[in-house]
């Protein structure tokens, strides 16, 4: 399955707004006009400040015991997703944080697969599970199937 996008109809390009138009609050009061704003000069090959992006909502590395078909049976996470009491039958590893939290997955109540960005360097393949924990929380995990990692995916 592929995820496809919708494009606005008529949607432009995006066009900088002017740092003196903004320091005036000439472009929050509509007060400027095309021919008293002075562009800025970029240097080529740079990115604007205004223009540049932050990515939200980034996957949270996890580590989960999967089933022979590869389903999640249980989640071991991090203490900032979960502050409850830590699992005594997991031993650490060495390259493992000691205070994960191990928790069963009681239900997968959904799942899907996303197929996406095949002709990039890098393409995703994901399978993601919304499931149930034995503390009653839900959350959104998924299976990186290029690599095997499992990640909880925030706001899901």
């Amino acid at each position: 399955m592929v995820a496809h996008t919708r494009k606005t109809p008529g949607a432009g390009p995006l066009r900088p707004v002017s740092n003196v138009a903004v320091k005036n609050g000439a472009a929050r009061n509509g007060a400027a006009k095309p021919e008293s704003v002075t562009p800025v000069p970029a240097t080529p090959g740079t990115v604007s400040q205004s223009l540049q992006f932050r990515s939200l909502n980034l996957p949270v590395p996890i580590e989960a015991v999967e089933d022979a078909m590869e389903r999640p049976t249980s989640v071991a996470l991090p203490p900032t997703i979960s502050n409850r009491q830590t699992c005594p039958h997991r031993p650490a590893q060495p390259n493992q944080s000691p205070t994960l939290t191990c928790l069963a997955v009681t239900a997968i109540s959904d799942l899907w697969q996303v197929d996406d960005e095949w002709w990039r360097e890098r393409p995703i393949s994901r399978r993601y599970y919304q499931i149930t924990t034995s503390n009653d929380r839900r959350l959104t995990i998924f299976r990186d199937q290029v690599n095997g990692s499992w990640y909880w995916q925030k706001g899901g």
